[in-house]
């Protein structure tokens, strides 16, 4: 296969515009054990902290959902029937003084027990990401925070411990330290600990923060690196934002760099331009690596340290005319070091949001992608109409064609691929009530004229997915 493909529960082309807003679906977390301490941090905050029946009550917010996917195929593979439940809970007020709570966990049920790959890894596992309780001091110029957070303003920091945050104003302070979660079974690991300090600011059209953090594991450094996140809003016409990691380690450098410019010069026309930066250090073994024909598939075994960085630059303009019709396009140029190789793609596409005042919205679009090892065409068509304010049903269809570049050399004679998929799927989202959801997806993919030396047959993949919520 070649190319970035997605099917599943929905397509969902790669590449965005305008402020249409597509419902994202999730799965395939990483293989996790249970977090076994969790239970015993609820029943310490709780301890603690006894509800005091006073004038203020708890305030209680969140959501639960459960999802479940079948899917199969008619090549043989395995069928998979999975399903997830995730919780987010937030209680405020719990008790007179103002002691609150944060929970945000998934649980993953695998049925089947097939542990599939398709879909990521699918071991029933549970998952906690967040789970403290806090409390204001010093009427509410202190917070404290006990427990697992994910500190997001201090760069998606991860820690098993106590946070510290004063309030200057517009200026917030804070600190923070305990053990750092092992992110393979996200229980916490007694020989890391991780610490740090971050700032924030907020004034008129800013919204920024900064942070330091160190990871220790033993008696040396693991990771320290530095964070920055600026948001500002020049004025109603023009946004920037900048998110920045620079890692201070075997050599200084920028491991992140998300930058974005938003300009809307008049009512209906948007021009943007998104640029990136990412790096990463992966492991790969000499001996290995001479014999293979495709360099990136070496890498994450051996000793020898490789540093792969991809730049990204994207110019976007989109254009709403008549009302009800929305034109947007995109160019993207990338870059990889590994090879000193690039890529550019072009999107185009037509949004019609009330065809024939029928309610029904038409999305129409086409990619053409010259890739690093490979250049592919989709064209795509996404239907979705509202029967009624409770009731939406969607229709997509998206036809890719691929194949590998360079098939004059040894390379491209020995791993020569070419192939046409189909992707098409239907939905229907149904909330009755403000607190209940109800999805159903069912997506199909159809590959064909898979040509290589390991397999010639079509393939076809049907995939169900179920999804429930309830908002509270």
């Amino acid at each position: 296969m070649i190319g970035p493909v997605t099917f599943g529960p929905r397509v969902i082309r790669p590449v965005t515009f305008g402020p249409r807003v597509i419902r994202p679906v999730t799965f395939g977390p990483r293989v996790i054990r249970p977090v076994t301490f969790a239970p015993l941090l609820i029943v310490a905050v709780f301890a603690m902290s006894p509800r005091v029946h006073a004038e203020t009550p708890t305030r209680l917010d969140g959501s639960a959902r459960l999802r479940a996917l079948y899917s199969a195929d008619d090549g043989g593979g395995p069928q998979i029937a999975f399903g997830f439940f995730d919780a987010d809970l937030r209680a405020r007020d719990v008790t007179d003084s103002g002691l609150s709570l944060q929970l945000d966990s998934t649980l993953v049920l695998d049925a089947t027990g097939e542990n599939e790959r398709r879909f990521g890894a699918t071991e029933s596992f549970a998952q906690v990401r967040q789970l403290y309780a806090g409390h204001p001091l010093l009427d509410h110029q202190l917070e404290l925070k006990l427990g697992r957070q994910v500190l997001r303003e201090a760069g998606n920091a991860w820690v098993d411990g106590l946070t510290a945050k004063v309030d200057l104003g517009r200026v917030h302070v804070g600190i923070y330290g305990g053990l750092s979660p092992d992110p393979v079974d996200y229980k916490p690991d007694t020989d890391t600990i991780a610490t740090g300090a971050l700032v924030e600011l907020q004034h008129e059209g800013l919204d920024a923060s900064a942070a330091y953090n160190l990871v220790l594991r033993g008696d040396a450094v693991d990771r320290q690196f530095l964070f920055n996140r600026v948001h500002y809003r020049f004025s109603s016409a023009l946004y920037v934002s900048s998110f920045l990691v620079f890692d201070l380690g075997r050599e200084d450098e920028v491991s992140m760099w998300l930058g974005s410019v938003d300009y809307t010069p008049v009512s209906g026309f948007n021009l943007g331009l998104n640029l990136s930066r990412y790096s990463l250090a992966q492991y790969r073994d000499p001996a290995i690596y001479r014999s293979q024909l495709e360099p990136n598939q070496a890498l994450i075994l051996g000793d020898e340290i490789v540093d792969l960085v991809y730049d990204r630059a994207r110019f976007s303009a989109s254009f709403r005319f008549w009302e009800r019709y929305y034109q947007y396009q995109s160019v993207e140029v990338k870059h990889r070091s590994q090879d000193n190789r690039e890529a550019v793609g072009y999107t185009i596409g037509l949004r019609n949001e009330d065809v024939a005042d029928t309610g029904l919205e038409l999305d129409a679009s086409a990619r053409l992608h010259n890739g690093f090892m490979t250049d592919t065409l989709s064209l795509s068509l996404d239907a979705q109409l509202d029967v009624s304010p409770s009731l939406s049903l969607t229709t997509r269809a998206t036809w890719f064609s691929g194949r590998t570049i360079g098939r004059a050399t040894d390379r491209g004679r020995l791993f020569d691929e070419s192939q046409e998929i189909y992707l098409f799927g239907l939905g229907a989202y149904y909330q009755p009530l403000r607190h209940h959801r109800l999805d159903l997806d069912y997506d199909g993919a159809f590959e064909t004229e898979l040509q290589d030396q390991r397999n010639q047959d079509n393939l076809f993949i049907h995939t169900i997915m179920g999804r429930y919520g309830y908002w509270f």
